[in-house]
């Protein structure tokens, strides 16, 4: 993973936090453990690929969700 500068984290972590607002005043408010994943990933403490792999793994264990198939 690339190193990033302080600036760097600050950028991302705003565009997160300008992300998050936006999702929020549009009714799809994201879930704090997602938002803290987010978060991470712009810190460069994981990857992109982590959010998502994360994200499918909480999704799948929701009963909400249990019997959805991927297409």
């Amino acid at each position: 993973m690339k190193t990033l500068t302080d600036s760097d984290k600050e950028h991302r972590l705003q565009a997160v936090q300008d992300a998050l607002a936006s999702a929020a005043r549009e009714g799809q408010p994201i879930s704090p453990e997602a938002a803290a994943d987010l978060e991470a990933c712009a810190r460069g403490e994981i990857t992109g690929d982590e959010v998502r792999r994360r994200i499918m793994a909480r999704l799948q264990a929701d009963p909400r969700y249990k019997g959805v198939t991927r297409s």
